[in-house]
């Protein structure tokens, strides 16, 4: 398909709806492509600077925005921002608002001026967080100790948002999908994604851990995949709240002079155990020595945040326990199993893996086994996965029942 010229034209109509302002016009007008492989897999994003008058004859305003056009194949299996951006995000918006001053900052995203959706394509413009200050964190170096509390803070205000909201009007969040793990792993992402990418890890490991490797090859494809149908089920957990589904580092921008972050990215939202999240943001964006170490305290840390969050946002009835997230942690441990033998060798690609590597990729089975085999000559990917695979072995998760 052919992309659409986000020239000065198309942000002219494009805030003039927005801004509700029919005669606004647009002067001096520039846009770059921020797009890296590797990186933004489902969409290509544009830093746009321009000037503007909302009529023929108001002041110049000068505007700094990101437009993110999400790519067909993604948009063709479905995403949850549209509803996250124009209803849920608002609203969590305003209730963390409502919280007393002492509470602190409680930005949790960009705002978004404009979403559009058709067949195949969806189009977000968005203020631009860099032009506030906010920038990435380094994706190779990984979160320090905390770097990881001031995100496992803005987690805690999310997920504890959502909770007032579903008491509050549970309508909202009734409009999101359910996970694209719901129905099991049998469309050919997940495939290549999740099955393809753990039998590959049984395989690297075969010789050094022979009976962890057979294990893990048991469990796939039907057990692996009615056990995550049953971790994304919201049913089957002791608390549930708006789950980000892809919290590792490069989705969440810190303002490293202030201390605050803010999330990105919100395609795969839905209702779910706030364990899902936390395994994704442990085992993708920290080291694995600092997580081992620290991973007691920082479950503390995040419990403390999610009940200050909810205590002073009015949420209704008990408060979720320690215990309660505890179990949940135990119940999805498959997610972290998943996480790191999938995910973390994505999270960590080197500038060289990432130069071809996109979301067409995942459709060529022999080009991902070729990614996979330089993916997997980072050192931090295959220390990591040999460090977790005798736990998660000792835990149970590699069971077929």
């Amino acid at each position: 398909m052919e992309r659409e010229n986000y020239n000065a034209e198309y942000f002219e109509r494009a805030l003039a709806r927005a801004y509700g302002c029919e005669k606004l016009r647009v002067e001096n007008f520039h846009s770059e492509v921020l797009s890296q492989k590797g990186e933004h897999f489902c969409s290509v994003i544009y830093r746009v600077a321009l000037d503007f008058r909302r009529s023929p004859y108001g002041d110049l305003e000068s505007g700094r925005y990101i437009l993110k056009d999400l790519l067909p194949v993604a948009a063709e299996l479905g995403t949850n921002e549209k509803d996250m951006f124009e209803e849920l995000l608002p609203a969590m918006s305003a209730i963390l608002e409502k919280a007393p001053k002492e509470f602190g900052e409680h930005k949790l995203s960009a705002e978004c001026l404009l979403a559009e959706t058709s067949p195949r394509k969806e189009i977000y413009i968005m203020e631009d967080l860099g032009a506030l200050g906010y920038g990435t964190f380094d994706r190779f170096k990984g979160l320090s100790v905390d770097e990881v509390k001031i995100g496992l803070r803005k987690l805690a205000q999310f997920h504890g948002s959502s909770m007032v909201l579903f008491q509050n009007q549970p309508e909202l969040v009734a409009k999101l999908s359910p996970s694209h793990y719901a129905k099991g792993l049998s469309d050919p992402f997940a495939k290549s994604l999740i099955l393809d990418a753990t039998e590959y890890a049984a395989d690297v490991f075969a010789e050094e851990l022979p009976e962890i490797s057979r294990k893990m090859k048991a469990q796939i494809p039907d057990a692996y995949s009615r056990r995550m149908q049953d971790v994304v089920d919201p049913k089957k957990s002791s608390f549930n709240a708006v789950i980000h589904g892809d919290p590792w580092l490069n989705n969440i921008m810190v303002d490293s002079v202030n201390k605050k972050v803010v999330l990105v990215d919100f395609q795969n939202c839905y209702w779910g155990s706030p364990a899902i999240d936390l395994y994704f943001f442990f085992y993708t964006s920290i080291k694995h020595e600092i997580l081992v170490n620290n991973l007691e305290n920082f479950l503390k840390h995040y419990f403390r945040c999610l009940q200050e969050t909810l205590k002073h946002c009015g949420f209704k009835g008990p408060l979720p326990t320690f215990d309660q997230l505890k179990d949940e942690m135990q119940r999805c441990l498959l997610y972290g199993y998943y996480t790191v033998t999938c995910e973390l060798p994505i999270a960590c690609a080197s500038p060289e893996a990432s130069a071809d590597f996109g979301v067409q990729t995942f459709g060529d089975r022999e080009a991902m086994r070729k990614k996979r085999q330089q993916l997997y000559t980072c050192e931090r990917v295959r220390q990591t996965i040999r460090a977790c695979l005798p736990h998660f072995d000792q835990q149970g998760v590699l069971e077929t029942p």
